[in-house]
């Protein structure tokens, strides 16, 4: 398969691109070495990059929780429409967004900090309203909306992952982890608790990627998430629509 892959060079994207280059024909998108050079907010520069490609993972987007509303207007939110206009317009069928945990991310930050612990027991669906944490979560919310119109209205097989923290060590244990969730007010030790809750292997993500190209799937919502003990988001859409269980987790 031909596969374009936007934000090609960021902490998801390459290693997602190494994974999927084992087998498949990636073109790696991004504003500097990649494939192809191309913003995505120049919907004619991706239609050009995505020609004969058979899917897309968009992952490209201004990736901060404190992102101005003209970075999540123009990059984001305008980036996400020209990714899936573009794949339309180029006969790309099979369209992967990253969407986010932030999307419903309210949940969390209202039952701070009890909601990382063992016994607390709630647990997030996706068929759960939105509840956006941010203007980011904002922009996810609209993905995921986008991408069920593209479903319905033009037959493309279209993908949600609500990533919880995928992390460039691919660790939730290393050093750098006390410095991450800074919108949140968090000890230390409570910033760790939070990624044995929400982290998810590099590998896994790029297994689920896998198992949502070979399915046929309308539409779905899923939460990329690892197998934790203390995680709070449902892992069993992406089991039922794309027979995918993590194999890592923190237990």
């Amino acid at each position: 398969m031909r596969i374009a892959v936007t934000g090609a060079n960021g902490t998801i994207g390459r290693q997602l691109c190494a994974d999927l280059a084992k087998d498949h024909s990636v073109v790696r998108i991004d504003l500097s070495d990649s494939d192809r050079d191309a913003d995505v907010r120049d919907l004619a520069a991706l239609q050009a990059a995505f020609e004969g490609c058979e899917a897309l993972v968009h992952l490209a987007g201004v990736v901060s929780l404190e992102a101005s509303w003209e970075d999540v207007y123009s990059t984001n939110i305008g980036g996400t429409y020209n990714a899936f206009e573009a794949a339309r317009r180029a006969g790309i069928g099979r369209v992967i967004f990253a969407s986010s945990n932030h999307a419903v991310g309210m949940h969390e930050i209202e039952n701070l900090p009890q909601i990382y612990e063992p016994e607390f027991g709630l647990v997030v669906g996706t068929e759960s309203p939105f509840r956006p944490d941010s203007l980011y979560g904002v922009w996810k919310a609209f993905g995921e909306a986008l991408g069920r119109y593209y479903s319905e209205a033009h037959a493309m097989q279209v993908a949600c992952v609500r990533i919880g923290s995928i992390t460039e060590h691919d660790d939730p244990r290393h050093a750098s982890v006390a410095q991450s969730s800074g919108w949140l007010d968090l000890t230390e030790e409570q910033k760790f608790k939070r990624y044995a809750s929400t982290w998810m292997s590099q590998r896994d993500f790029a297994r689920l990627v896998r198992a949502i190209l070979a399915s046929d799937v309308a539409f779905g919502v899923v939460y990329g998430v690892g197998d934790n003990a203390t995680r709070f988001w449902d892992l069993e859409p992406g089991r039922a629509l794309y027979g995918f269980w993590p194999e890592d987790g923190v237990r």
